[in-house]
């Protein structure tokens, strides 16, 4: 059984004291009753309080009480002696013996080093006997009784060899001359006893208050598991501001200085921005080792790069707003604007841009942190530097890009520019042109592109796939589909594309070779998008199709939408699958058991585009309301909308850490930045020499 420990007055209230203070002083010690010679033995028994005699600190009167409860004296040293006259004659023949017992006394007190003295247990059992009262049962069997005897230190023999370490008498006061007081040594536990009585007088007036409970669990008749414990109480003025002292000492270290250079940054690096500033602060020192570039890289790493749906944390370097690591790198400034922009996002605080040129609604495009590339009715392609706004490239049919007024209006101004809300011109350029013999004969609906190549997707059902490193030089053209291609996806094994003749088509990247293609809607597909080896796809007939690009069968499907769908999206780790159409309506499904997890009201027209940023969790949708609205993909939730920002319906809609661009039936693309304005928006880019003019 585990010891359980208890205060020493919740069963031992009548023993000596264990406490024992040296540099208690007591004012005033009143003058010790003396008895006979056999009353003048001093016990050292730490039995149970009914063997010893009954005096209490507060008189007589007090213990012949019986509602007086007297138990929880920690310390009583009274003996209970034969009342003596206090006559002249008495008094004068016992200063006399007092003074020749002193004497002895004292000189006892001397040789207390030299020979072990112990006290008597015949004598303890004449104080047992002469004390010995009808307050407490005497029965054999009786509760107290045990108990008495299992605390009696005097029945077993192998107590007293411990007697040998213990000078019995160390702490005894040295009787005075004949009335006198005792003199109270110094730097002894007699004077700890008479703070102890002081205790002594609180706890019993607390008994009356509070009556002891019966039911706290420990086992009061064997005594099992009790240890008698030192009361915080107990201790002094002196000692407990000695452990203050201490406890302050010890929460005051400077583990900063105490500790390696090493394990002070290990530690600070594990707090946020906040705390860093916080800890910054305290002293020179502190901010000389916060500034540390290691603590900021990897607070900065641990708190910015965790994503809601892919399947690892933001990688360094790769284009979504975490620099690739390099030793020049302000990793406190880089952290600092990362929290500003996501601030911005929480706040709707965007500066639109918008880049004019193209002569016809743009239906497609795609961008990253350095170019923008978009496909239009007008049956050209066109490259924009996402940092000048200018546009640097054009790619079309050469009826188009020879045309009179590709690159200047009417009055011979530049058709290409940038404008901003207050309609003003900048950023005008004239672009490079470029015809090819493989080109579009009709609307570019839709594109994709990487580093290696760019495929697009046209009303003349056929996809063009360029070389991007060649200067987007056409590498061949895929002809299977027998009506407008309307939308495509690829990964490095494949090429998905799937058209209005209702049909999805996949081919291999490398030689353009149709592999397989795919049949089970019964309406136009709309949209389609790839994770892994497995396809998403909706269609006008209000579904959303699974399927299983190496086998080319349908795994699963969702049904909820009431009316024709338009856009579909797939999460990058595959997990979630949103999609909306003409009924309003957005849905999140959960891709693995076909449940709708989400349902959102979006907007009040056909939902034309989605976007699924996997990394912030939000969700980008336009619509034919000319509206763009972002969601919160874990709830639901609607964050911020952006009306009319288009002044026609939204066709296309993308965004990134940093922007969204959306392209509609006006032939603008708007570029909505939120870093802009950003003190060091740019440390959050990848190296300027992965973009590609």
């Amino acid at each position: 059984m585990a010891r359980k420990s208890i205060p020493v007055m919740e069963w031992a209230q009548a023993h000596h004291s264990v406490v024992f203070d040296d540099d208690y002083e007591p004012r005033h010690i009143a003058p010790a009753r003396r008895g006979g010679p056999e009353q003048r033995f001093r016990s050292l028994s730490m039995s149970l309080s009914w063997k010893r005699p009954k005096h209490s600190l507060f008189g007589h009167d007090d213990m012949r009480d019986p509602t007086h409860h007297g138990n929880d004296a920690a310390i009583d040293d009274s003996h209970d002696g034969p009342e003596h006259p206090q006559g002249p004659t008495h008094v004068k023949q016992r200063r006399a013996s007092g003074s020749l017992k002193g004497i002895i006394r004292r000189a006892s007190m001397s040789l207390k080093g030299i020979m072990h003295r112990r006290p008597s247990v015949a004598a303890a059992d004449v104080i047992y006997e002469q004390g010995a009262s009808n307050e407490r049962p005497t029965t054999s069997h009786g509760p107290w009784n045990r108990l008495g005897q299992a605390a009696n230190f005097h029945r077993s023999p192998s107590f007293y060899d411990l007697d040998l370490y213990r000078d019995p008498n160390k702490h005894v006061p040295i009787p005075g001359l004949g009335d006198e007081p005792p003199v109270i040594p110094h730097h002894t536990g007699a004077a700890a006893k008479a703070s102890a009585a002081m205790q002594n007088e609180y706890f019993a007036r607390q008994r009356g208050l509070n009556p002891p409970s019966s039911d706290d669990g420990n086992d009061r008749e064997s005594g099992i598991g009790i240890a008698v414990t030192r009361l915080s109480v107990d201790l002094d003025s002196v000692e407990q501001e000695s452990v203050l002292e201490q406890d302050s000492r010890i929460s005051r270290i400077d583990f900063v200085s105490e500790l390696p250079a090493e394990l002070a940054i290990h530690i600070l690096a594990c707090l946020d921005a906040s705390a860093l500033a916080k800890a910054s602060a305290v002293s020179r020192q502190w901010h000389h080792t916060v500034s540390n570039q290691h603590i900021w890289r990897e607070s900065c790493l641990r708190e910015t790069t965790g994503t809601y749906a892919t399947s690892r944390p933001v990688q360094p370097g790769a284009g979504m707003g975490v620099p690739k690591i390099h030793p020049q790198n302000d990793w406190k400034q880089i952290y600092k604007v990362k929290l500003e922009l996501s601030q911005r996002w929480k706040e709707g605080k965007a500066r639109p841009v918008y880049l004019h040129g193209h002569t016809d609604s743009i239906y497609c495009l795609q961008f990253d942190e350095f170019k923008i590339v978009s496909g239009s009715r007008d049956k050209t392609i066109r490259v924009w530097d996402m940092h000048t706004m200018e546009c640097k490239l054009v790619i079309g049919p050469p009826e188009v890009v020879d045309g009179p007024h590709l690159l200047v209006d009417e009055e011979g101004n530049p058709s290409h520019y940038a404008a901003g809300s207050d309609n003003e011109q900048t950023a005008l350029s004239l672009p490079n042109t470029v015809s090819f013999p493989e080109h579009h004969k009709a609307s570019i609906l839709c594109l994709q592109y990487d580093d290696e190549i760019l495929v697009t997707g046209s009303s003349d059902s056929t996809c063009i796939v360029y070389d991007v490193k060649a200067g987007y030089r056409p590498i061949r053209r895929l002809r299977h589909h027998t009506a407008a291609v309307l939308d495509l996806a690829f990964d490095k094994k494949h090429i998905v594309t799937c058209s209005k003749d209702i049909s999805i088509c996949v081919w291999d990247r490398e030689t353009g070779a149709l592999l397989r293609q795919l049949r089970g809607h019964t309406g136009p597909v709309n949209a389609v998008q790839m994770r892994g080896n497995t396809i998403v796809s909706c269609s006008g007939d209000f579904r959303v199709k699974l399927w299983n690009i190496d086998t080319g069968k349908n795994i699963r499907e969702f049904v909820g939408h009431t009316k024709g769908l338009a856009c579909s999206q797939f999460s990058e780790d595959g997990r979630f699958v949103a999609s909306a159409g003409n009924d309003k309506v957005i849905r999140i499904w959960d891709a693995n058991t076909g449940e709708c997890v989400r349902e959102m009201k979006a907007h009040e027209n056909l939902v034309r585009s989605l976007h699924i940023d996997s990394v912030s969790g939000r969700l980008v949708s336009g619509s034919y309301d000319t509206d763009i609205k972002v969601w919160d993909m874990e709830t639901g939730n609607q964050l911020l909308d952006f009306p009319r920002w288009h002044s026609s319906w939204v066709l296309s809609a993308k965004s990134d850490y940093r922007r969204i661009v959306s392209t509609g039936q006006d032939p603008k693309i708007l570029i909505m930045d939120f870093g802009a304005g950003v003190d060091g928006i740019g440390q959050l880019e990848t190296s300027a020499a992965q973009a590609t003019d």
